[in-house]
């Protein structure tokens, strides 16, 4: 995938994360490195492109249904990872605030998953959320 191409989606990330994390009404820590992480590990992106995603000229612009539309348009595998992702962040603090849950409720409807895939999504952002907070670790 062209390096173009990367930072574009690469964006996409950052905004749905943010998202998630200003619905969560806080970003701690473990929240803000999580989100690169899966960037570099799970999405596959390098530092370099996370870097350029997150500068201004890319991401100052857009917005929450630039966003959703972004989303609609990834290949369904790449669009489950995002979704994955976000959730991932919120439940990185083991709660599920009313706007995390509607943040991931309209990126969901946005590429049209099942009710199955979106629970296979739900276990998976769970699974990696209790590596990043192992049980008894604060919150």
């Amino acid at each position: 995938m062209p390096e173009i191409e990367q930072i574009q989606l690469a964006t996409l990330w950052f905004l749905s994360a943010r998202a998630m994390a200003v619905a969560g009404e806080e970003m701690p820590a473990v929240q803000e490195a999580a989100t690169g992480l899966y960037a570099q590990a799970i999405l596959g992106f390098d530092e370099s492109v996370c870097r350029d995603a997150k500068d201004v000229e890319h991401i100052e612009n857009k917005t929450l249904i630039d966003c959703l539309s972004g989303v609609r348009q990834l290949p369904r595998e790449m669009a489950e990872k995002i979704l994955t992702g976000v959730m991932m962040i919120s439940y990185a603090d083991r709660k599920m605030r009313p706007l995390e849950v509607r943040w991931a409720s309209m990126l969901a409807s946005a590429i049209e998953v099942s009710p199955a895939d979106f629970q296979r999504c739900c276990v998976n952002a769970r699974v990696i959320a209790s590596m990043l907070r192992p049980h008894g670790a604060p919150a």
